[in-house]
């Protein structure tokens, strides 16, 4: 048998929809919220969602509401989904919090209008166990799916089909600042460091994303099809 301590655990659990005011009930069959995983190249991680369904206005209340959310801003909308960048503020005795104490990675996270649907790394059985305690010990709503040694997830990455200048364009526009709140900088500034107009810019990270939105939502329709298999 192979040792915990280099293959780690995966839990998969349940979690319900909550830190949002009542009157943000979703009502959309079709929402989904789905977390995006990526590298930060400063300061904290920040969390990137898509987001697909009918209402909008509806999904934009919601995230104005919640209590984890400090703020957001769609970055990119197209007939895949709808890509937004939020600022996540965790509080002691929630579930990130957590996660976090326990070294744990969070590897998928999908919200419904059922609630949210996680699958979290552990590197340990040790710390897999002490995460379970945690919860148990701060009344954290949580429902236990599966617990099995982690495999090698030998997914391609999301950016491995962008082409160099896509990739230049969209590593430039996060290290500038251009995607924060507020931007640090426009596209006047990033165009004239790559030579090129702000239209042909924009057109560039319009492509960009929306090639990472379509390439991550196939991931997670991947992961779909195989726990539907299991």
């Amino acid at each position: 048998m192979t040792d915990d301590r280099d293959t780690g655990y995966e839990v998969e659990l349940g979690h319900p929809l909550a830190g949002a005011s009542p009157d943000a009930t979703l009502e959309d069959p079709e929402f989904e919220l789905t977390f995006v995983g990526g590298i930060p190249v400063s300061g904290e991680p920040v969390p990137y969602f898509v987001a697909r369904g009918r209402d909008r206005e509806e999904l934009d209340d919601f995230l104005d509401d919640h209590v984890n959310i400090e703020c957001f801003e769609p970055v990119s909308d197209g007939p895949e989904g709808r890509l937004y960048r939020c600022e996540w503020a965790t509080h002691e005795g929630d579930i990130i919090s957590a996660i976090r104490e326990c070294d744990g990675i969070v590897r998928r996270m999908v919200g419904t209008r059922y609630g949210w649907s996680l699958s979290v790394y552990f590197a340990s059985n040790e710390l897999t166990t002490r995460f379970h305690d945690a919860c148990l010990s701060r009344d954290i709503d949580i429902d236990v799916r599966r617990v099995e040694p982690a495999r090698l997830d030998e997914r391609h990455p999301p950016d491995s089909d962008l082409s160099e200048k896509q990739l230049a364009a969209l590593r430039l526009a996060f290290e500038r600042g251009y995607f924060e709140t507020p931007k640090e900088t426009g596209l006047d500034d990033i165009a004239s460091r790559l030579g090129i107009t702000e239209q042909a810019l924009s057109q560039r990270l319009r492509r960009a994303l929306r090639h990472l939105v379509g390439s991550a939502i196939d991931d997670i329709d991947d992961i779909d099809r195989d726990s539907r298999s299991e």
